[in-house]
């Protein structure tokens, strides 16, 4: 009996279309793709960071608390309540647009080691606070998974639209991409520190992937600096009609990785203190340019032509389809990236490789039988 003709299996192309976009769509679903799309997002970064950085306002100083500061002042960085309410007060003087506290603020009071400490931090908050708007950052205690308390003084001097969830997301790989403006709590939900930084000075703030082609890496002014500085102009040159951030500095505490050396002062590293991720996410926030993840059918659908390639006759066809579909999704992942929105084309790039590889088998037995 003759051996049938591909051409009286109609039916098998399609089916086979059918199989390997099942497949592709399966592994969408896997760690192995999130895992895949975060590694791709990075080198869309990268070709953006390149080719169309966007300049970011000089808006947001950060005074940083660097090795320099802990060593000038004499007291251990828990009961640096003196020296805090002095900087509050020396930043409050520049007239700044906001003061945000990323340092984690004392739980009860400090007079029985000596009189006057919960005089000068609530000194220093009060004169943030006449000056405009002040956030506190509120910190998790990993084991209760609970916020720590803050001395209710401090609290009722900055009030509950002046505290802020110092928490970031992290990605499968522990790396952190996005950020969010408010976090589910019991009841509703609180807004981060980023967060509410950016509610108390706008109403139109963004949260979605942290836009890392905005601005250039941030600088810091050491804490000691302006805890000395005496010259008011030059206070005010520094602070007047921006956004200070008042965070740890230093190069192993309290870090948080990204993809990218965010940090003037540490060029190269993948990790960054705390107080930057939250500037960039800041940054981002007011910018408006937080890309957002488009819907699972817009992945579907890519995943569903690029199984299609399945249907090429030639193996020569095959291959120029696969080197067309993946120029078309970089392409189109770099383009949609630079308009504020993240298409995940890890499984599409899968399932393209997929068919290209049915495809060339489906030739070579052709050719040979």
């Amino acid at each position: 009996m003759d051996r049938p003709e591909e051409g009286d299996r109609p039916a098998l192309p399609a089916l086979l279309a059918v199989v390997v976009a099942l497949a592709g769509l399966a592994f969408s679903f896997t760690p192995l793709a999130e895992r895949l799309d975060a590694w791709l997002l990075d080198r869309e970064w990268s070709v953006l960071r390149a080719v169309a950085p966007r300049p970011a306002p000089d808006a947001i100083v950060i005074v940083g608390i660097d090795e320099a500061s802990v060593a000038a002042i004499p007291q251990p960085l828990g009961v640096w309540n003196e020296p805090l309410g002095e900087v509050l007060v020396r930043i409050a003087s520049g007239h700044p647009r906001a003061i945000a506290l990323d340092v984690a603020l004392p739980d009860r009071s400090l007079d029985g080691l000596r009189p006057g400490l919960d005089r000068a931090l609530l000194v220093g908050l009060a004169a943030a606070r006449r000056n405009g708007p002040v956030v506190a950052a509120v910190t998790i205690d990993a084991r209760t998974r609970s916020a720590r308390p803050i001395f209710a003084p401090y609290v009722a001097v900055l009030g509950e639209d002046g505290l802020g969830i110092d928490l970031m997301a992290r990605d499968i790989d522990g790396v952190t991409r996005r950020f969010s403006l408010a976090l589910p709590i019991e009841g509703g939900g609180f807004p981060t520190f980023a967060g509410r930084v950016c509610m108390r000075l706008t109403q139109r703030c963004s949260d979605g992937l942290l836009d890392f082609a905005l601005g250039a890496p941030l600088r810091y002014v050491p804490f000691h600096t302006v805890l000395e500085m005496r010259d008011a102009a030059r206070v005010r040159e520094l602070f007047e009609g921006r956004i200070v951030l008042v965070g740890n500095a230093q190069r192993y505490t309290e870090r948080i990785a990204v993809p990218f050396a965010l940090a003037a002062w540490e060029p190269g590293a993948r990790d960054v203190p705390g107080i930057v991720a939250h500037a960039q996410a800041l940054r981002t926030a007011l910018a408006g340019t937080a890309p957002r993840e488009v819907s699972r059918a817009v992945t579907a659908l890519l995943v569903m032509l690029a199984a299609l390639l399945v249907l090429a006759r030639r193996g020569i066809h095959a291959l120029a389809g696969a080197v067309a579909g993946v120029l078309l999704l970089a392409g189109l992942a770099v383009t949609a990236l630079h308009g504020a929105s993240f298409v995940p084309v890890g499984a599409g790039l899968v399932t393209l490789l997929a068919a290209g590889v049915v495809a060339a088998v489906r030739a070579r037995y052709r050719f040979v039988h």
